[in-house]
């Protein structure tokens, strides 16, 4: 075989190994990042489980500081938890199912010590992938979830879109939300029971870059702008923090710190820099699970 042959099979060889082993760390490098369908602890992605693969995780979320010039509390905090059970069903398709917790410790002026109120509730929750932000360039799933307790209604839908390169992850949510909740008051002796709904609007955007495949910081920002049907849009508040990630074989955590920064709707209802009396200066999120 003359020598010129031999040099151009070595050539296509080399090429041919380089693309093979730059597949195989792809893979493995996608296998490693995404056997979690989480990398933020309020911002989703696009991933869903394969078939016949489990999910179950465990979020706790404190938000504290509510209190300030145009807030009627003295004393504010929540605490939220979630106990949810992800399945992949195939196609592209996965479901949850989740227990949630809110709980509210509170105090205003004509308080005499701390009150308490407690709503638990279930949910149900579908993500449905159209495209993957690897194969595709851009991932883009829709999301529905529908909340039910004993005073309230919630549906939830998303629209998630994502981006991921070797070492680093964007993503973007677009939240819209339709609540129905029961208000009891007490007027003149006389308990009247009210239904009220709102539609509330949000946005998350999440940047990570993993230093290691399964470790990685990033950043977080919320905007969540409250519509009433009875005051219309309310305010437009913004938080952004820090974020991080990380896995140990099967188990992964999240965790999130994002301050309140700003109010940019201004109203008579929320006329302050920050608006203190429907969210709080600081919202933590810690988020933890395991694969099976």
């Amino acid at each position: 075989m003359p020598h010129r042959f031999i040099v151009i099979i070595a050539k296509r060889n080399i090429n041919y190994m380089k693309c093979l082993l730059t597949a195989l760390c792809l893979f493995s490098f996608s296998i490693a990042s995404f056997s979690q369908d989480r990398m933020f602890a309020y911002t989703y992605q696009t991933n869903v489980l394969n078939k016949g693969d489990f999910d179950l995780e465990f979020q706790n979320e404190l938000r504290t500081g509510k209190v300030g010039a145009y807030s009627p509390y003295v004393f504010g905090q929540h605490l939220d938890q979630r106990l949810e059970l992800e399945v992949g069903l195939g196609k592209k398709v996965q479901t949850s199912f989740y227990l949630n917790s809110e709980r509210f410790d509170y105090a205003d002026t004509s308080s005499t010590g701390l009150n308490q109120q407690l709503k638990l509730s279930f949910s149900s929750e579908w993500k449905w992938k159209l495209a993957d932000p690897v194969a595709n360039g851009i991932g883009l799933t829709l999301y529905e979830e529908l909340e039910f307790g004993g005073s309230n209604v919630e549906f939830e839908t998303k629209v998630i879109i994502d981006k991921r390169w070797q070492n680093d992850l964007i993503a973007f949510n677009v939240v819209s939300k339709y609540e129905i909740e029961k208000e009891i008051a007490r007027v003149d002796n006389v308990t009247k029971a009210d239904w009220t709904n709102n539609s509330p609007v949000e946005l998350y955007f999440g940047y990570m870059h993993f230093f290691k495949p399964e470790m990685g910081y990033g950043l977080e920002i919320s905007n969540k702008n409250d519509i009433t049907k009875e005051n219309g849009w309310m305010n437009s508040v913004w938080f952004a923090g820090p974020a991080f990630h990380a896995s140990v074989e099967k188990f992964f955590i999240n965790i999130s710190a994002l301050p309140q920064l700003v109010n940019l709707h201004k109203t008579i209802a929320a006329p302050g820099s920050r608006d203190l009396n429907d969210f709080e200066a600081l919202e933590v999120s810690v988020l933890a699970g395991y694969s099976f």
